[in-house]
C-alpha cells in the first residue's frame, strides 16, 4: 500500500540520513544476509558454550543476545500493507497496533541538526503491545498519507 512511487519511498526515513530501500529481495539483500549472518553466530555460541562447556555462564548468553536487540536495524526499510505495518525486522499486525502519534522534530528532539531535510519535519511512533516503531517522515502528503491509512487500519 505505501511506499509505492519514488518519492514516497524518499519520504520516509528509518534513520536521519538515510531514506528506506523499497520492500524488495534486490534492494534489501545486503540487510537479509547480515541478519542471516548474526542469527548464525548466535546459535552456533550457543552451541558451542552447549558442547564445550560443562557450566552454565549466565552472563556470557547475554552479551551474546545483544546483537538481536539491534536486529531491526539491519534492514532499512518502512511499509504499510494490508496485514500491517513492517519497519526494520519487525512486523505490527493491525490488531496489535494501540496507537500513533508524529512528533515534531525540533531542536529539543534526538535527530534535529542530523540533516536538514530531517529538521522541523516529523517522527511517527507507533505503539504496539509489546514494541514501538518509528520513523522520520519529511514530507506533509506523506504525513497526512500515513495518518490516514494509519486511522483507517485500526
Amino acid at each position: 500500500m505505501l511506499p509505492v512511487t519514488a518519492e514516497e519511498l524518499a519520504s520516509i526515513r528509518k534513520e536521519p540520513k538515510k531514506t528506506v530501500k523499497p520492500p524488495t529481495y534486490s534492494s534489501q539483500k545486503s540487510g537479509i544476509i547480515s541478519y542471516i549472518l548474526v542469527l548464525i553466530f548466535i546459535i552456533g555460541m550457543f552451541i558451542l558454550n552447549w558442547i564445550f562447556l560443562d557450566d552454565v555462564v549466565f552472563m556470557f548468553y547475554f552479551l551474546v543476545m545483544i546483537p538481536v536487540f539491534h536486529m531491526s536495524n539491519f534492514l532499512n526499510l518502512f511499509a504499510v500493507t494490508k496485514d500491517g505495518i513492517l519497519c526494520g525486522a519487525r512486523f505490527a499486525p493491525w490488531k496489535n497496533i494501540k496507537s500513533f502519534e508524529f512528533v515534531r522534530i525540533d531542536m529539543n528532539h534526538n535527530y534535529y541538526g542530523f540533516s536538514s531535510e530531517v529538521n522541523d519535519q516529523y517522527e511517527l511512533k507507533i505503539k504496539t503491545k509489546f514494541s514501538t516503531l518509528s520513523c522520520i517522515v519529511t514530507t506533509e502528503e506523506m504525513k497526512e498519507k500515513l495518518g490516514d491509512l494509519l486511522g483507517r487500519g485500526k
